[in-house]
């Protein structure tokens, strides 16, 4: 039997691969006429991973979305939204959140292909969702309407908006993920009780920090507060509470201290005063972040 031409064959596993979304089943593979033992020999190659029995995938996917087809699914709620790039609670992401359809077959352990579970328990590492989808999959999670449905009903509410927030900001005049339409689809699909949260969404938000804080100062009824202020040409802030008071929530990534000293010197000439903040005060000690800032507005 002639060799068989590997470049033809790599770039035909490749385009099987890309029009099922970066999961196939093997029979895709047969009806794009690559015969059982070539396929397995594309797995040798490293062209395509086989995690599940049956299944092959796009070795280029996140280990989240190859595990989650170990499971039997795909990648969804807390574990797609962080796929997406969105914001979930610190810690949040230890579990491996994947739908499974109804008819699926056994589910398997998401470290272990060949380790079928009695029950969902068996694997403690993973949470299960069923339901319906309204979206094609991508790449083994889930589309960004069925992410975000699923994920109401798994953060608090204010990380459920900071996801918002980070799905409808658009930086730098980029498109954001999350379009206008697609946007009023989450919102009209959500239960009755959360729709009205269409009107905390702020998509000048740049973090979820500024997501927490200003839903924060909103319940203390801090304010009149502004988002993303140009409080001076060369210099726009997070917050501007009331005239003077300027408020930062600094990220633990892209984090100059020394920069940020000359510029709240700078602030501080023009009249302002500079309250800084950093991830770890606000998610894990807010009030506390609330009480400083209400007393800076006393004095």
């Amino acid at each position: 039997m002639p060799e068989p031409n590997w470049d033809l064959l790599d770039a035909r596993a490749r385009e099987v691969l890309r029009l099922h979304r970066g999961v196939a089943h093997v029979a895709a593979f047969d009806e794009a006429g690559i015969t059982r033992r070539q396929v397995a020999a594309l797995r040798g190659r490293g062209v395509i991973e086989r995690p599940r029995i049956g299944w092959y995938v796009d070795p280029a996917l996140p280990w989240q979305a190859k595990r989650a087809v170990r499971v039997g699914g795909t990648a969804d709620c807390i574990t797609s939204a962080e796929l997406w790039g969105l914001p979930v609670p610190p810690g949040s992401h230890q579990r491996l959140h994947v739908h499974v359809a109804e008819h699926e077959g056994p589910l398997r352990h998401n470290r272990d292909r060949t380790w079928v579970l009695r029950s969902v328990e068996d694997d403690g590492e993973v949470e299960v969702h069923r339901g319906i989808r309204r979206e094609p999959t991508l790449e083994g999670r889930a589309g960004l309407v069925d992410t975000l449905l699923v994920l109401a009903g798994c953060v608090p509410l204010d990380w459920f908006v900071a996801a918002l927030d980070a799905a409808r900001h658009a930086p730098r005049g980029a498109r954001p993920l999350l379009g206008e339409q697609d946007f009023e689809r989450v919102v009209a699909q959500l239960p009755r009780r959360l729709r009205a949260i269409a009107y905390l969404v702020d998509d000048r938000a740049e973090s979820c920090l500024e997501t927490l804080l200003r839903l924060a100062m909103l319940r203390r009824g801090i304010g009149p507060v502004v988002l993303q202020a140009q409080v001076h040409p060369r210099h726009r802030v997070d917050f501007l509470v009331g005239d003077r008071l300027i408020i930062e929530a600094d990220g633990e990534a892209f984090h100059d201290p020394e920069r940020d000293r000359v510029r709240d010197a700078e602030l501080e000439a023009l009249g302002y005063r500079v309250l800084r903040f950093s991830y770890q005060r606000i998610v894990t000690d807010l009030e506390a972040v609330l009480d400083e800032i209400e007393t800076a507005l006393a004095h």
